[in-house]
C-alpha cells in the first residue's frame, strides 16, 4: 500500500559568511547585574502608571520632553495619530516626533508605513515635525523643528513610488536637509546653543548654522 510519507530533513552545516558577523565577547555579568538593579526602579514606575510595554513606555517619555521643551501641552498616548498636541487662540496644533541617537552614524527622520493620508497632513499648517537628538539614554541635547509644505509634496509623491514598486512605504530626511532645505530650526536642551553649533559643524562642515539655532 502506498503511504505519504515525507522526505526525512538533515539539517546542514554549512560556513555561511552570515556565521562569521558580529563581535562577540564573553558575557559580563557584573554589567548585568548592575543594570538589572537599575532597571527595577524603572519596573516600580512602571507599575505605579500602569504602562507595561517597553517601548511605550520610553517612547511616551521621549515625545513628552520634546513635546514640553516646543511649548506643547498634552501627549498621544495611543498607538495612532501624531504624538502631542497643543491649544492656541487659532487653530490646535500636532506634532510628529521622531528619535536620533547623538552616537548614530545618520541622522534622518523615518516616516514608517507612510499614507496619502499621512503626507497631506504634513501639508497642513497644523503639524509640526520634530526631531529629538539624545545622547545616551535619557540626555536631550536638541531639538529639530519645523514645518514645510514641500515635506508633505515629498512624502506623497515617495508613498505613489513605493506602492508602484509594491514595496514598503516607508522614507527618510536626514536633519542637515531638514535644516538646510526645509528651513527648520534648532533648539539647544542640555547644551548651550555655542555647544550646538560646535556639534553641527564636526557633523555638517559647511553650513553657516548659528542662523538657525535659537538662543537659551
Amino acid at each position: 500500500m502506498w503511504e505519504n510519507r515525507e522526505e526525512k530533513k538533515m539539517f546542514k552545516n554549512q560556513n555561511l559568511p552570515l556565521f562569521n558577523k558580529g563581535t562577540y565577547k564573553e558575557i559580563d555579568r557584573v554589567y548585568v547585574s548592575r543594570v538589572q538593579n537599575a532597571m527595577f526602579q524603572v519596573m516600580e514606575l512602571q507599575e505605579e502608571y500602569g504602562k507595561y510595554d517597553n517601548d511605550s513606555f520610553l517612547n511616551e517619555m521621549k515625545d513628552s520632553m520634546v513635546g514640553m521643551y516646543l511649548g506643547y501641552e498634552f501627549v498621544n498616548i495611543d498607538k495612532h495619530g501624531f504624538d502631542a498636541k497643543r491649544k492656541s487662540n487659532k487653530y490646535d496644533e500636532w506634532l510628529e516626533v521622531k528619535q536620533v541617537s547623538f552616537k548614530s552614524e545618520s541622522w534622518q527622520a523615518t516616516f514608517n508605513d507612510t499614507t496619502i493620508e499621512k503626507a497631506e497632513a504634513f501639508k497642513d499648517i497644523k503639524l509640526n515635525l520634530a526631531v529629538g537628538v539624545w545622547n545616551k539614554m535619557m540626555e536631550l541635547m536638541f531639538i529639530v523643528y519645523g514645518k514645510n509644505y514641500e515635506i508633505g509634496e515629498y512624502l506623497e509623491k515617495m508613498v505613489i513610488k513605493c506602492k508602484e514598486e509594491q514595496r514598503r512605504s516607508t522614507q527618510t530626511i536626514s536633519v542637515q536637509s531638514l535644516i538646510e532645505n526645509y528651513n527648520f530650526r534648532v533648539k539647544p536642551v542640555n547644551n548651550s546653543s555655542k555647544e550646538v553649533e560646535e556639534l553641527l559643524k564636526i557633523r555638517f562642515k559647511k553650513y553657516n548654522w548659528r542662523d538657525r539655532i535659537d538662543k537659551e
